[in-house]
């Protein structure tokens, strides 16, 4: 073997380890679990809260779950209004006060901004809205103040959403009878104009990841449901250098993710921290609407128990991380969660800490353990 070849192996084998160096890790820390309920009862956790940074706060609002009973034996869903402040404390967080909403919301997007936490869009005891407000923390009355902002063009809940420099860009989401395809913008230079339609996606998607680098735009999964059949999920990446306009195919996520919680990080990675594959919720869906089809009351019921048996042996959502290289357009599977993964939740970075605040970790379950991370670059 040459000198040359030997030389070229050593060169590669440095590149490679430089190249590795630059991938980061999560270190995870003591779980931090929701305040008590009112009566002293132990928090049961949220699904689609309010989460996001306002001035050196963080905070943690409305949601929802089943108070009284899970689903399956016939409980009902109630949307909240409980808002948690936390502040850092060292590598972790400290609950500093609690207040009320006015309106209880969930499954809205949370945009942390350099004024406070918008909140647009979501769901109220009322239906959908298209509402948009600014939430700010005032510590010397420890309450949380709201002011409005433009309000979508239309009701939506459980879309992506993401500051891309001056610009605010919602994709996807449910309406109120329809999945939307649209992506929307609001300039923060000139509110005065409103959202307005700047493209759309590749199809119709909620529950979808829109995330952005210091160039391009990137939707992640999402699923799409269907009035009388099961949903799709997807496992499909997409990349917009346009703010929106037109969107090209990247490498497929492993597996269809839906509901995810995903961030990008500083090691010019895209981190899915969590998802939905699918496979327990298709299931469910099928009983639900062979029932709904079923004439027969036994065999209707039949049916029933067997979805009920689904959601209450359901597995979990996994623990296992992945990662998307923005350079070499590659999936690798990272470390895993200390805990169950959280979905229907957003992924929340701070500086250098990441929190994953509360979130649904089986059907109809929710966590009341908010997951705090630091990301450290090799």
């Amino acid at each position: 073997m040459t000198k040359q070849h030997w030389m070229g192996i050593i060169v590669g084998i440095l590149f490679t380890g430089a190249v590795n160096a630059q991938v980061g890790r999560l270190a995870w820390h003591k779980t931090i679990t929701l305040p008590s309920m009112q009566h002293g009862k132990a928090h049961i956790g949220l699904a689609g809260p309010i989460a996001g940074i306002a001035g050196d706060c963080l905070l943690i609002a409305g949601g929802a779950n089943f108070p009284d009973l899970p689903p399956w034996e016939g409980g009902a869903k109630k949307i909240q209004k409980e808002v948690f402040i936390y502040r850092k404390e060292g590598a972790g967080l400290s609950l500093t006060a609690q207040d009320s909403l006015a309106e209880a919301v969930a499954y809205a997007a949370s945009l942390s901004l350099p004024n406070g936490l918008l909140v647009i869009g979501g769901e109220t005891p009322d239906g959908k809205t298209a509402a948009c407000r600014l939430f700010k923390y005032e510590a010397h009355t420890k309450k949380i103040a709201v002011s409005d902002f433009p309000d979508l063009p239309f009701p939506l809940a459980n879309m992506g959403a993401v500051v891309h420099g001056n610009k605010l860009f919602v994709a996807g989401g449910e309406g109120q009878d329809t999945v939307s395809d649209q992506v929307l913008q609001l300039d923060l230079a000139h509110l005065e104009k409103g959202w307005t339609s700047v493209g759309k996606l590749p199809y119709a998607v909620s529950h979808v990841q829109l995330l952005a680098d210091n160039h391009d735009l990137y939707l992640l999964g999402g699923r799409k449901a269907y009035p009388d059949s099961p949903s799709t999920l997807y496992h499909e990446l997409w990349r917009s250098s346009d703010g929106g306009s037109t969107w090209s195919k990247r490498a497929d996520i492993p597996f269809p993710a839906a509901a995810g919680t995903a961030c990008v990080l500083p090691d010019k990675g895209i981190w899915l921290l969590s998802a939905d594959q699918g496979n327990t919720f298709h299931q469910v869906e099928a009983l639900i609407f062979d029932a709904k089809k079923e004439s027969h009351p036994s065999q209707r019921q039949k049916l029933i128990d067997a979805k009920n048996q689904l959601q209450i042996n359901h597995p979990g959502f996994g623990r296992a991380v992945w990662r998307y290289d923005l350079k070499s357009s590659e999936w690798k599977q990272m470390d895993d969660l200390p805990s169950d993964g959280p979905v229907t939740t957003t992924a929340v970075v701070w500086d250098d800490l990441i929190i994953l605040p509360s979130g649904e970790i089986k059907a109809g379950v929710r966590s009341p353990q908010i997951l705090v991370a630091t990301f450290n670059e090799q």
